[in-house]
Formats: C-alpha cells, sequence, structure tokens
C-alpha cells in the first residue's frame, strides 16, 4: 500500500524516525493470551502495524500496534467507532453501515464461534476506515473492503450451530447490544436514503434476532435553519426511521426521541451546515 503522500525529504523522515513507531516494536514484544478471536486479532492488527510503519505512517502503525497490544492482553478493542477518523461526508453513512453489520455479527457470538474470520473482518473494517480518512489510494481502499467483504461473507452465511440433544445447556453469557447504527440524510430531508435502508435493515436484524428490551430512536439536525423548524425535522426523521423499521420487519414500536440541532456530532457554529450532524441513531437497550 504504497502511499505517494506519504513520500517526504529524506532528513524530514529520518527525524521522525527517532520519535514515532515506537508502539510496534512494543507490541511485537506481547505474548498473546485470551481468547482465539483475541489472539487472531492481535496477528490482524499487528500486520496493519507492520505495514503503516513500512511506509512510514508512524501515526497509523502506532494506533494499529495500540490496537495489538489490547487485543493480545486478552481485551480487544470494538471496532473503530465512526466518528474515529475525519471521513469524506459522502462515505460516513456506508462506512456506519458496514460498522452496524459487523457489530450485529459480533453481538450475536461470531467471535466465539468463527474466530479466525471474524478478527480479519474486524481488522479489514479498521484498515478501511484509515485508508478512507486518507481517501487518496483507491486500490488500497478497495482492498481493505474486499477483506471486510469477504470475511463478513463467511460471517453471515455461517450455519447456526446445532442444538445439543442431551440436557440443556448453560445460560450463555450476555453479551453487549450491538449499535448503535447511525444513518445521515441529505440536507433539509426527512427521507432515508440508498445507504441509510442499508443501516436500518442491520440494525432490523440485529433487534429481531436479540430481541432487546427496548430500542430507541432518535433524530437530530445540523445547525443550520431555526431551532423550531429543526426539532420538527428531526421528529420527521425519526418517524421515518421508524417506518423503515417496521417495512423491515420490526414488530415492536420504539421509543422515539429527537433533539433538533442538540447534541450535535460534529460543533459548528449556529447556521452552519454539517453532514454527519443530520443523523438519526437507533440504540438497542
Amino acid at each position: 500500500m504504497l502511499k505517494l503522500g506519504k513520500i517526504a525529504a529524506f532528513g524530514l523522515i529520518a527525524m521522525g524516525l527517532a520519535a514515532c513507531g515506537t508502539d510496534l516494536g512494543t507490541a511485537k514484544s506481547v505474548s498473546p493470551k485470551g481468547s482465539a478471536f483475541d489472539q487472531h486479532l492481535y496477528a490482524e492488527y499487528i500486520t496493519l502495524s507492520q505495514m503503516e510503519y513500512d511506509e512510514a505512517d508512524y501515526k497509523d502503525s502506532d494506533t494499529f500496534a495500540l490496537r495489538a497490544i489490547a487485543a493480545g492482553s486478552g481485551k480487544s478493542p470494538a471496532p473503530e467507532a465512526i466518528g474515529a477518523r475525519k471521513l469524506p461526508a459522502e462515505k460516513v453513512g456506508e462506512l456506519t453501515a458496514a460498522r452496524g453489520r459487523l457489530v450485529a455479527v459480533l453481538g450475536a457470538g461470531a467471535a466465539n464461534r468463527l474466530p479466525q474470520p471474524a478478527a480479519r473482518a474486524q481488522a479489514m473494517f479498521d484498515c478501511w476506515m484509515q485508508e478512507q480518512e486518507e481517501n487518496f489510494q483507491p486500490k488500497d481502499i478497495a482492498a481493505c473492503r474486499a477483506g471486510f467483504d469477504e470475511a463478513m461473507a463467511k460471517l453471515e452465511t455461517a450455519p447456526k450451530p446445532a442444538p445439543m440433544a442431551a440436557a440443556p445447556a448453560p445460560m450463555p453469557a450476555p453479551q453487549p447490544a450491538p449499535g448503535p447504527f447511525l444513518l445521515y440524510f441529505d440536507f433539509d430531508s426527512a427521507s432515508v436514503t440508498a445507504e441509510g435502508r442499508k443501516v436500518v435493515a442491520a440494525a432490523a436484524k440485529a433487534i429481531v434476532a436479540g430481541k432487546p428490551a427496548s430500542v430507541v430512536v432518535t433524530g437530530y439536525t445540523d445547525r443550520a435553519g431555526s431551532d423550531t423548524y429543526n426539532m420538527v425535522l428531526s421528529k420527521k426523521r425519526a418517524d421515518a426511521v421508524v417506518a423503515a423499521l417496521k417495512q423491515a420487519g420490526v414488530g415492536s414500536t420504539p421509543v422515539v426521541v429527537n433533539y433538533g440541532e442538540a447534541q450535535p456530532q460534529v460543533q459548528t457554529p449556529d447556521g452552519q451546515r454539517e453532514p454527519r450532524n443530520r443523523r438519526v441513531s437507533i440504540v438497542l437497550k
């Protein structure tokens, strides 16, 4: 994954070597422990860290190295949060939907049943996030996304384990509820986009499979327009998502909350448009 934008003068690279990329050596010294998923995830993050180090991207090398250390200590981190990267606005919905699918299968026990492809899917999602933030190497973005899709195909098509015919199995350990699921809207619109419908589908699948005690759908807007108008618009967006969930097979009625332009995901001056603030969250509890 050679990144032309990372080629700098030799003197600057030499200065950076002494101060950056030090976490990779620490990560490699870890003796991995924990579950099979933890150990596979450790190996995946070491590979990503080494690749970024070889390209002189020491910041991202350290990011992956720290995630490797956590996984190797038996405390695997969750897939990278959407807000952790400065993503192109038009890619936020696509990556949010992908993260929703990943969190759903991990929450359904894929890490225990299929630890290798589960670890691969998470690492490739984080790789996709990192490459999409840089957004100038389409082949690298495509490679990470293809790795994610290939691993997810194994997870989502794997047969469920057959029930035991002997004594009832012990209750499984509670899994954290997947999500939150985030979908984004066009300016001054309450219509669910095509990417948004993918997020709704992932959320509906998690709701039907997990049967959470409650589902909360919360609407937001950016800071363009008046407070009163934005409160109404955020309610319309939340109602549109509830209707989409019903169409996707969710039988229960979610709790609807709307905040208008309050509680933005990205802080902006009043009156400024911001795509990441025009959103609805679906939270399973």
